[in-house]
């Protein structure tokens, strides 16, 4: 307990309570707050790459918190691999998040019904804490050269699931979904090969957004590396 007479830890103890606070909120937003078609019909919170980002933060920081408090009682700095790489994959997914609503959906931005509370703590708050406790809170030395790649495990999961599910659709349906069907398959208008774009559009896409996401990776990597265990890590 020596570790709370400490400012910095007071501070972080704070920041982490916060942010789980934020995080916690925006899942509970995620099932509270319904996406619902024109006509008004709910559509599975599963869909939306948000809510998986989301949830996956939510679980994240709920984990370093207690970390946190465990590093307090035991008065000393706790590492642990699976954990830091859990929050650096948490970090990726809810970057791609912000930079998926900032650049690929811009127009949305503008429209005034697009900042609502759902919208405000999922694409903008959470992800800012996000990055900010990755900024003050993860210890140089602690990241590992796979992480940009291990963090992409889930959004590969996300996209196959819901590229498969919409492909085997159109399949069962002559080869286009019917139009009334469409919000219930294609989670984003971008997502959706049967209104202009094609799979290879889409699949290019997000190609793109992988090897962004995997230079923004390294770029965090290499901000927070530590020339000692880069060199451990390649002579093991």
């Amino acid at each position: 307990m020596e570790k709370l007479k400490d400012k910095k830890t007071c501070v972080e103890f704070i920041f982490k309570i916060v942010y789980v606070a934020i995080a916690l909120t925006s899942t509970i937003i995620s099932f509270a707050i319904l996406n619902k078609t024109e006509s008004g019909e709910v559509r599975s919170p599963l869909m939306f790459y948000t809510n998986w980002s989301v949830w996956f933060v939510t679980i994240t920081a709920v984990l370093s918190l207690i970390v946190t408090i465990f590093a307090i009682f035991k008065n000393k700095n706790i590492d642990n691999d699976v954990i830091e790489m859990l929050k650096f994959a948490s970090l990726i997914m809810i970057i791609a998040t912000f930079i998926i609503s900032a650049f690929v959906l811009p127009d949305k931005i503008w429209k005034s019904g697009y900042w609502t509370l759902s919208s405000v703590f999922k694409h903008f708050l959470l992800p800012i804490f996000t990055v900010v406790d990755f900024l003050l809170y993860t210890r140089r030395g602690t990241l590992r050269m796979y992480f940009p790649f291990t963090a992409l495990v889930v959004p590969f999961i996300y996209w196959v699931i819901i590229i498969v599910r919409f492909l085997i659709k159109r399949a069962n349906s002559g080869g286009a979904i019917p139009e009334d069907l469409w919000p219930f398959y294609y989670p984003y208008g971008f997502t959706n090969i049967d209104n202009g774009h094609s799979l290879g559009f889409l699949l290019g896409l997000i190609a793109g957004i992988v090897v962004g996401l995997i230079g923004i990776g390294y770029a965090l990597y290499f901000l927070k590396r530590n020339k000692k265990t880069d060199v451990e890590e390649i002579e093991a």
